[in-house]
Formats: structure tokens, C-alpha cells, sequence
């Protein structure tokens, strides 16, 4: 932390307050929200506030972290304007809700905006490119159809995983013990109450984990363990977990001989934080199908299972993502919906390569690690790091405050690629 953060924050105690919001749509927002949160809430004490705007969803994750008030978004910006003044909110930061960002923005609040996904966004896609400062995560790969979006942001910064801990120290993995991670099951393009991915896939991993003779399995995600789908192959099993707060989740991620998945990229970056033996679940989204692909060529595609061809067609699949993200994701749902209807095929196909998959897992060289990448930076400081920028400039109302240099793109072959996004985003804001 820099001289000036911690006499900024000292000077004006917990009269600084940042307004925190995460998508409507998974954990991981919420996940990168506790991670930031950590680091400065570590630098600032009591002397930095937290209100939460919006993400209902994710409100568990945060259970244990200091949210002073969690307040619902007004419709109207000037509602909005009102709302936000009379918590004397000084900055922002929201984590892939575009909408919420811009519209902080407009009504005064700065915002600094952390993107996990930037290798998804095409020109169609809405991204909120006139906020304070844009936090886009590295990743291994960077379609050349992500540009013209990405050029068009006023302030862009590139930052390391967002997950804020390390594999160092800490209770050693206990033998028998798995995680089963579904994930937060919820996305705006889905109707309310379809459990088909939840129906399909849990009887199958809790067989497959059976099977290979774990015993104790934390189920973790958007779930009420008292509510999940009755089976048979519970039998035997201790089952404990739910809605964890991240402490929780992240301890219990570090006491399991194996974590099974959904691949949310924020829960398979904290695995691989902590080098972990890991499986990954079909995907339920268009995200997490990038994100399963970036673990096989990563770590080992034999620890990655995927939809057969006959449920999920790559062509078809693609054909829905030329008229956008909602259409490509509701391809999906329909698809897993009509796999979870012939569960009598399709649960034994998935329970199989479940158990293949754990049988690969435990191969060396097949833990998690790799999966980080070689960006030697830690996401959630750079965030960190420019949020106490952003704030120290709306304080001292001093527009010459730079914010921290972009951090490092991950892969040399890359590197010339974001250094010409970079180079044409700050031309564009002269």
C-alpha cells in the first residue's frame, strides 16, 4: 500500500465508503468482491465501510465479511443519486454488471470495474468502457473477436487471478474427503425453478465419488442440502455443506483429497491456487465452456468431462452465439433439460466418465496448478491497488492521481497483442 492510500484513509475514516455489487448470474462475482474486500479491509481496518448494491444471489458468499447495509437499486438514476449520497458512497467497485457500472458512474460514482471474462465480449456485448478504471483478468486466450470491444475502454488495466490466497500453510488435505462444487445454479437467461443440471449431475458424482471410495463429501454452491434431489447413491455417504461463506468454502477446498467442479474460472483458480487434484463437471453456460477448455489445454483433458455431442452440438452451439450470449446460454439450458429427461441414458454415460475422470485426477502432474498461469500477480492487490487510487483522487478531487501501471500480460505470444489493445485504448480517451 502506497503513503498516500494509508494517509487518505486515515484522514477520513470510515467516511470512506465503497459501494460493492456483483452479477446476477453464478458465485465468481461475488467470489472476486470477498477477495478485494480481504485485501482492504487488511490495509484499512475500520477505517473503510462496505455497502452492498443489488447481488442477492451471491449474499451468502459474503456472509462473514463487514457488508455495513445491503440495499436494492433503484430504478431511476435519480433514485439512484439520492441513494448513494445519503450513504456517502465514495467509489465504487462492480464486478461484471455492466449496467450497475455505467450507471454508477453517471450518477457521480466512480467506478472501478473488475471483468473476469474479457475473452468472451464481442461487439454486441454492452461493456461499461467510460467507468474510472477497467480491471480485465488476464486468461490464456484472447480472441481476436474481443478487440474492437476492448479498444473502445477509456482506462484499461490488466490484473492477475483474483482469488487473494495461496496453497501456503493451512491444514494438510484429509483422505476420503471431496468437495462437490455445483456453483451458484443461477443465470438471468434461465426460468426460475429448472434443477435439470442439478438432477442430472448430482446423482452422478456422488456415485462416481462413491465408487472410488470417498466417504466424506462437502456439497457446496447454491443448493439447501435439506432440498436437494433425492438418491440412492447418498447411501454411505457423510453429507455436509451448502450455501458457504468464502471462508468456509476456501477451508474446505483446502482440507479436500479432490474438488469435483462446475467450472466457474474463479472456484478453478482457486483450486489451482492451492494446487489441488480436481475434476471438472460438464458446463452449464457459454463462459464455462471456455473455461473447461482452458483447464484440458492447460492441465489434462482427461480431468475435464464434457457434454456428448448429442446433447451439446459445437455447431449449433455456435450458430446461437452469432446472435449473442442470452441465445448460446438458453441453447445450453434447453439441451441439459432434455439430456436430465433421458437420465436413464445419459446418468451411467456421465457417471462413467466421472469415475475416469477421478482416476485421472489423481495422476502426477495432473493437479491444478498450471491452471494459473504464468502471470506472477496477485489480481486481487492490483484491484486493490486501484481502488485506493480512485478513491484518493475523488477525495482530494485531484484528476492528476495516476492510477497503477497495467499488470502483465501472461504469455508471450499474447503480449504484443494486448500491448496494441492498450496502445489504442489510451489513444482513443486523448
Amino acid at each position: 500500500m502506497t503513503g498516500d492510500a494509508a494517509s487518505l484513509f486515515s484522514a477520513h475514516g470510515k467516511e470512506t465508503v465503497v459501494a460493492i455489487a456483483g452479477v446476477q448470474f453464478g458465485w465468481g462475482s461475488v467470489g472476486k468482491l470477498a477477495a478485494v474486500m480481504d485485501v482492504l479491509g487488511a490495509r484499512h481496518a475500520d477505517r473503510i465501510g462496505f455497502v452492498g448494491l443489488a447481488s442477492t444471489l451471491g449474499r451468502p458468499v459474503l456472509g462473514a465479511h463487514p457488508v455495513d447495509a445491503w440495499l436494492d437499486v433503484p430504478a431511476d438514476d435519480e433514485e439512484l443519486a439520492r441513494l448513494v449520497a445519503a450513504h456517502r458512497v465514495t467509489a465504487a467497485l462492480v464486478v461484471l454488471d455492466p449496467e450497475l457500472a455505467s450507471r454508477l458512474q453517471s450518477v457521480g460514482v466512480p467506478v472501478v470495474y473488475l471483468d473476469s471474462l474479457p475473452f468472451l465480449w464481442t461487439d454486441r456485448d454492452e461493456l461499461p468502457v467510460d467507468v474510472e478504471a477497467y480491471c480485465a483478468q488476464v486468461c490464456p486466450v484472447l480472441p481476436r473477436a474481443c478487440w474492437p470491444s476492448l479498444r473502445r475502454i477509456r482506462s484499461l488495466h490488466w490484473v492477475g487471478p483474483v482469488v487473494g490466497m495461496t496453497g501456503d500453510g493451512g491444514p494438510a488435505p484429509v483422505a476420503g474427503h471431496a468437495v462437490l462444487n455445483l456453483g451458484g445454479l443461477e443465470s438471468p437467461f434461465r426460468d426460475g425453478g429448472d434443477d435439470a443440471y442439478l438432477s442430472l449431475v448430482l446423482e452422478s458424482a456422488l456415485t462416481a465419488l462413491g465408487g472410488r471410495g470417498f466417504r466424506d463429501v462437502t456439497i457446496t454452491g447454491n443448493v439447501d442440502l435439506d432440498r436437494l434431489p433425492r438418491t440412492p447413491a447418498t447411501e454411505g455417504l457423510s453429507i455436509t455443506g451448502g450455501r458457504l461463506p468464502r471462508g468456509e468454502f476456501l477451508e474446505a477446498l483446502r482440507t479436500a483429497e479432490l474438488v469435483v467442479t462446475s467450472p466457474g474460472r474463479t472456484t478453478l483458480l482457486e483450486t489451482a491456487a492451492l494446487d489441488q487434484r480436481c475434476v471438472v463437471l460438464p458446463p452449464q453456460n457459454l463462459s464455462q465452456i471456455a473455461n473447461a477448455a482452458d483447464v484440458a489445454a492447460q492441465v489434462d483433458p482427461a480431468i475435464v468431462v464434457g457434454w456428448p455431442a448429442d446433447v451439446v452440438d459445437d455447431a449449433v452451439l455456435d450458430s446461437h452465439k452469432s446472435r449473442g450470449e442470452a441465445e448460446a446460454v438458453r441453447y445450453l439450458y434447453g439441451r441439459i433439460a432434455a439430456a436430465a429427461a433421458r437420465r436413464s441414458t445419459y446418468g451411467p454415460w456421465l457417471t462413467a466418465r466421472l469415475d475416469e475422470a477421478i482416476g485421472a485426477s489423481g495422476r502426477p502432474g495432473a493437479r491444478m496448478a498450471p491452471f494459473s498461469g504464468p502471470t506472477g500477480g496477485d489480481g486481487a492487490a492490483e484491484v486493490a491497488d486501484i481502488v485506493d487510487a480512485v478513491v484518493r483522487r475523488a477525495r482530494t478531487r485531484l484528476p492528476g492521481v495516476r492510477l497503477p501501471a497495467p499488470a502483465t500480460f501472461p504469455t508471450r505470444q499474447q503480449l504484443s497483442d494486448v500491448r496494441e489493445m492498450e496502445t489504442s485504448a489510451h489513444a482513443a480517451s486523448r
